[in-house]
């Protein structure tokens, strides 16, 4: 004969059980849910369109101003919204078994069972905390690529405006697989290839005014804090592009580097390889060179470029 303590604890722990399946599993399912039919919609909506849909035409674009900071921050936004969603999901499972849990306590279930629910209300709670911390680390990364977005998108109303000096511009050129170059502007005057840097202005460290920046040459003394990896960037990214582009054309190509810092007022100790300068003295610096290339090269060099950059499918 079973004890009444025991069958009424069998009894409370069998009600729970019930109630977890068909209470307690709904919050799941409605968490879920909402989730699984987004991801259900794009994937059938993807497949649709390139099923019955062709771009109007198949010549390729030239890379805007910022194309891979741009799709960079499309992906950043997209991890974003995924990581809320699951943190939803994962919220949502934590929940659920931390009713159970509850019940389990008061039904004075096996410990087996308790443990197995604790757990479970453990790691996903867990798991929900780390989505919304990463989601809120990638808020910041979005902050800092809209900033570089806009910064080489300054530098490239100012390049575009030097067509009537008879530059090309080209933006976003893709140098291998992990680099780019922001900008190459061609001409009679030149081959320039620039870097851009845009950077916030924060309170000074020093006595220096907040919105000036010292160059020495080899790195970019802001008042708070210190670039050191700009300028041998550029150094090395022209070195690259001008061994690109001899062989390309069978000509010997000179690249000068430029560091333009969008905002700011660079103030230069001396005259070195690689200039620094804002945007607004980015365009007389160029219109005020010499003109040093002929005419047919500058057409085989803007040719290469051209062949580089046109990669962006019309879709």
């Amino acid at each position: 004969m079973i004890p009444r303590c025991v069958q009424r604890r069998d009894r409370v722990f069998t009600n729970t059980s019930m109630h977890f399946d068909f209470g307690n599993l709904s919050v799941l399912i409605a968490a879920v849910a909402p989730v699984l039919a987004l991801a259900a919609a794009l994937l059938t909506e993807q497949r649709r369109r390139k099923r019955i849909e062709k771009p109007p035409q198949q010549e390729k674009l030239l890379r805007p101003p910022g194309h891979s900071l741009a799709r960079r921050l499309d992906e950043c936004v997209d991890a974003i919204v995924f990581d809320i969603l699951f943190a939803c999901v994962m919220s949502g499972a934590a929940g659920m078994f931390a009713n159970l849990f509850v019940r389990f306590l008061a039904a004075g279930a096996s410990t087996r069972w308790t443990a197995i629910a604790g757990t479970l209300l453990g790691v996903f709670l867990f798991a929900g905390i780390l989505l919304v911390v990463r989601a809120f680390r990638r808020t910041n990364e979005v902050r800092n690529l809209r900033l570089g977005l806009r910064g080489e998108q300054a530098v490239a109303e100012v390049l575009h405006e030097l067509a009537d000096s008879g530059f090309r511009s080209f933006h976003d050129f893709p140098g291998g697989e992990d680099w780019n170059i922001d900008h190459i502007v061609a001409g009679v005057r030149g081959v320039f290839l620039i870097e851009t840097k845009a950077r916030r202005r924060r309170q000074s460290r020093k006595a220096q005014a907040q919105h000036i920046v010292v160059y020495d040459g080899k790195a970019l003394r802001f008042p708070a804090g210190t670039d050191f990896d700009a300028v041998p960037q550029a150094e090395r990214n022209a070195k690259n592009l001008s061994s690109y582009l001899t062989k390309k054309t069978g000509e010997t190509v000179s690249v000068e580097p430029l560091v333009v810092l969008p905002g700011w007022f660079v103030q230069n100790s001396g005259d070195f390889p690689v200039k620094a300068m804002n945007t607004k003295y980015l365009a007389g610096y160029l219109r005020n060179r010499n003109e040093t290339v002929n005419p047919s090269q500058v057409r085989r060099i803007i040719a290469a470029l051209d062949e580089k950059c046109r990669d962006i499918e019309f879709v």
